[in-house]
């Protein structure tokens, strides 16, 4: 990214942004609009947000319903946790419409002959990529509440929540994208060849759009250790949970682990 000045007003009101080191796409607080530091000029892509449904003691009673449900948790976890932390973000997320079409030859063996097969097969996708570098968000499986979604304004941001910007452009959305798309029709067509020898695959992006989610990232204790549970902000579905093991019992109904 070419270096860009400490100080920049915003386009649109001309109040400072602020600007932290990596970050591509930075959107004004007082005002919501949003700049793409690349070239210093206002982004024009459509930037939705779905506003968050549940601010810090709402959450707090999913985590505790989270608790008690679900058969593979131990039967106390709500009784015997520690709420550690808990902190609601607004994620940058660049959903990509794009055509994706793959031309391919390859080899069957697994009926026991050497079977050559080649053919099409086209896929039209929505395809999200995390703007931001280095998460270990599980972007793939994240389904985006969508019904919620509103063009973007400040006022819907809780007061509460940290919004993080982009550290993604456009562009790189959409070349990670594209090798992203390449990979997953190379696993699709695992199951019609057992030998690729080629595939050309063609993504055409249609549109894209600059999206951010709440999401809740929680941190809690039980038996001496500490584990993470993501929780939508919107609906307050889990996202990913880390669940401590269940305990437990020996021969005379003795229970055994922390």
């Amino acid at each position: 990214m070419v270096e860009i000045a400490e100080e920049i007003g915003c386009p649109d009101c001309g109040a400072p942004l602020k600007i932290k080191p990596g970050e591509a796409i930075i959107t004004c607080e007082y005002c919501g609009s949003s700049v793409n530091l690349a070239v210093g000029k206002k982004y024009f892509l459509k930037h939705s947000i779905i506003p968050a449904s549940y601010d810090n003691q709402a959450i707090m009673g999913e985590i505790d319903s989270w608790m008690k449900k679900g058969f593979l948790k131990p039967s106390d976890l709500a009784r015997r946790s520690k709420v550690l932390d808990a902190e609601l973000r607004f994620l940058p997320f660049f959903i990509v419409n794009v055509m994706a079409t793959s031309k391919y030859e390859g080899v069957l063996t697994r009926t026991g002959q050497n079977l050559t097969k080649k053919g099409e097969f086209s896929k039209t996708y929505y395809w999200k990529i995390m703007g931001r570098r280095g998460s270990h968000f599980p972007t793939r499986s994240y389904e985006v509440p969508a019904a919620g979604k509103a063009d973007f304004n400040i006022t819907l941001l809780s007061k509460d929540g940290k919004f993080l910007n982009s550290e993604l452009d456009e562009r790189e959305a959409g070349e990670i994208t594209t090798q992203e798309i390449k990979e997953h029709h190379k696993f699709l067509l695992s199951s019609e060849v057992d030998h690729i020898t080629s595939i050309d695959t063609q993504v055409d992006i249609k549109n894209t759009e600059f999206l951010h989610a709440p999401v809740w990232f929680i941190k809690y204790e039980y038996g001496g250790k500490t584990y993470e549970l993501i929780m939508d902000g919107a609906t307050g579905d889990e996202i990913k949970a880390e669940i401590p093991p269940m305990k437990k019992k020996g021969m005379f109904g003795k229970i055994f682990g922390t």
